[in-house]
């Protein structure tokens, strides 16, 4: 996986230490499931709900009560959104706390200057 994502090669592998090797699966994981839930939302959930839509608009034509609107949101798993929620949410944090570390003038690896 390492290698098709980076075009690394075995021996550029085998050099990593395993800490580091542990650090870039997790966030490939991250990656891929944002990437995964930003799939289902653009395409297959906005497709579900133009359909859905749609049918519930011909079907008002012929009934006197208006069809509720549905969102792509409501055709992604709640578990999915949940575990992408989390991945943001504490993005963000992460994202704050670097901010004001550098504030405060401490290095990491954000800022080697």
């Amino acid at each position: 996986m390492l290698g098709r994502e980076f075009g690394w090669t075995v021996d550029e592998m085998r050099r990593l230490r395993p800490s580091e090797l542990f650090s870039i699966l997790e966030e490939l994981k991250k990656q891929k499931l944002i990437e995964q839930y930003a799939e289902q939302k653009n395409h297959w959930a906005f497709l579900a709900a133009v359909i859905t839509n749609g049918l519930g608009g011909i079907a008002g034509m012929f009934s006197k009560r208006k069809p509720k609107q549905v969102e792509a949101d409501d055709f992604i798993g709640k578990d999915l959104k949940k575990a992408v929620e989390g991945l943001l949410r504490r993005e963000k944090e992460l994202d704050k706390l670097i901010g004001d570390a550098k504030k405060k003038g401490l290095k990491g690896p954000w800022n080697t200057s």
